[in-house]
């Protein structure tokens, strides 16, 4: 009998060092997914101002692996783990790689700080995971109105 398969979630948050337009937003997302994919992790990527939050879901291996990639890519910097925890479903099962951008709606974003991004989530697991929560539940669309 196999041994089931350990899946973790790994939450980091990142800041630009260069802007993203939507034409670059559109190319990260792309290349993403299809990344994310051929590795079997799921996810979501939460881009405001300037700052990303993202939730990698699936086996270790792959997670560290893109998250390495993702601290190497001179296109980020500030990139900080946030919170690594094993988990027994995905909380983005179907999703290659979510995305919502909420530039211009910043104030709105639970846990994001204006002057720090998502940085300040570091250590505050509880309010870290509510903002995976509330995006997951749907509770993000009302900041696209």
């Amino acid at each position: 009998m196999a041994e089931p398969t350990v899946v973790i979630q790994l939450v980091y948050s990142s800041s630009a060092t260069i802007p993203f337009d939507a034409a670059a937003l559109r190319e990260l997302l792309t290349r993403a997914r299809a990344h994310n994919t051929a590795a079997g992790v799921s996810g979501v990527l939460l881009h405001v101002d300037g700052s990303f939050l993202q939730v990698l879901e699936g086996e270790p291996a792959p997670v560290h692996w893109l998250l390495a990639r993702i601290e190497a890519d001179r296109r980020h910097k500030r990139v900080l783990k946030l919170v690594e925890r094993d988990i027994t479903e995905r909380n983005f099962p179907d999703w290659s790689m979510g995305f919502f951008d909420a530039s211009g709606h910043a104030a709105s974003v639970i846990g994001y700080r204006t002057t720090t991004g998502f940085a300040d989530l570091m250590g505050d697991t509880a309010t870290l995971l509510r903002v995976v929560t509330d995006f997951r539940d749907g509770r993000w669309r009302t900041l696209a109105a």
